[in-house]
């Protein structure tokens, strides 16, 4: 399984970028970085269990619903999203939260994404720069949220040893 992956180090610890994600304003500040996208229902927290929809622009005039469930969570450390309906075969997305070796006032925030699509592996040849972009700008909002730079640590696809 291919896994998509964007990392980037930020000079904070890894308990404060995790509970920008908690709480809701991490929500709301990501996902107002994705224009055209309806939020139909927010999850109420990061739990096992929550779910969140939207509505997703495919062609002009043409949405679908997208519904994403919390499938696992560890304080400070992951949480993770399952598409459970969608436009991907598959898309679980796995929200990483790492120490920086050697210095603790600095954290990794890891996006881990398996993806499936339609055609693939040909498909991914347009889904990778989508994904890039979307995560690169989704980095750049939590950064200016706390006022700091960050520093893209990695960005492109690894095989998966996970299924």
């Amino acid at each position: 399984m291919d896994q998509f992956k964007f990392q980037s180090q930020f000079p904070i610890r890894k308990e404060e970028l995790f509970r920008f994600h908690e709480e809701p304003i991490g929500f709301s500040t990501l996902m107002g970085a994705n224009k055209g996208i309806q939020i139909i229902q927010k999850p109420n927290s990061l739990a096992v269990g929550e779910i969140a929809i939207f509505k997703i622009p495919i062609f002009p005039f043409i949405s679908i619903q997208w519904i994403a469930k919390h499938t696992k969570y560890e304080k400070n450390t992951l949480f993770q999203d399952n598409q459970e309906k969608g436009p991907f075969i598959k898309f679980l997305h796995t929200h990483r939260f790492l120490d920086v070796e050697g210095n603790s006032n600095e954290s990794i925030l890891s996006d881990e994404i398996e993806v499936n699509f339609y055609f693939w592996p040909i498909s991914k040849f347009f889904i990778y720069p989508m994904l890039y972009f979307m995560f690169k700008k989704r980095h750049q909002l939590t950064a200016n949220y706390f006022s700091i730079k960050h520093k893209l640590i990695f960005s492109g696809y690894t095989r998966s040893i996970i299924n």
